[in-house]
């Protein structure tokens, strides 16, 4: 097996400030910065076998990716890549590293990942907001047919019906309640003056 030198790995003069690694983007930028291996070329020599296995490696145990994911992301970058690949590269993993322990020891330790919000634990918090806010929205879509029901509860037959009626048919029924409304205003008006008798 080769053993990589300054020319194609970085790690031995590494600072131990790197940022910490949030995405699977950045976790592939930064093991073909430290290795100088293309990853991503399509080749089955041993450097590069090794490295894709250490990304499987990293995207599943330290982003916790599932494997699915894993073969999406490696596939986006051209390189062909199915999930039971990605398993395999994983499992290979260790074996790979004890045949060259110090090199992946000391370059796996520049992989660290920001907070305990591992990359598929923050997709499905994605998932859940988007669930809460269409959930949300039909909350809200309840409670107002919920209060525009219980208003018309209170009407009367005569006021749902009209509320079915034809433009045209609403204008007849207001002219007609208005001739009775007046009528019930003369009714109350003439019922204000006082009959007198006058003795004759």
């Amino acid at each position: 097996m080769q053993l990589y030198t300054s020319k194609n790995y970085k790690a031995n003069n590494m600072q131990n400030d790197i940022d910490k690694l949030e995405t699977p983007e950045q976790v592939s930028d930064l093991l073909i910065q430290l290795s100088g291996i293309d990853i991503y070329k399509q080749t089955r020599k041993n450097e590069y076998v090794e490295h894709r296995a250490l990304l499987c490696y990293i995207l599943r145990n330290k982003l916790d990716m599932r494997w699915h994911s894993i073969s999406d992301f490696i596939n986006s970058k051209g390189k062909s890549f199915v999930h039971a690949t990605a398993i395999y590269a994983n499992k290979m993993y260790p074996i790979y590293k004890q045949s060259n322990f110090d090199y992946y020891d000391k370059l796996e330790s520049q992989f660290i990942v920001r907070s305990q919000l591992q990359y598929s634990q923050l997709s499905r918090l994605e998932i859940i907001e988007k669930k809460h806010q269409a959930l949300e929205k039909d909350y809200f879509k309840a409670i107002e047919k919920l209060n525009k029901l219980t208003k018309e509860s209170n009407l009367t037959h005569n006021e749902k019906q009209y509320r079915n009626l034809e433009e045209e048919q609403q204008d007849m029924y207001d002219e007609r309640a208005a001739l009775v409304l007046k009528s019930f205003e003369w009714k109350q008006n003439n019922s204000e003056y006082e009959i007198i008798n006058c003795a004759t």
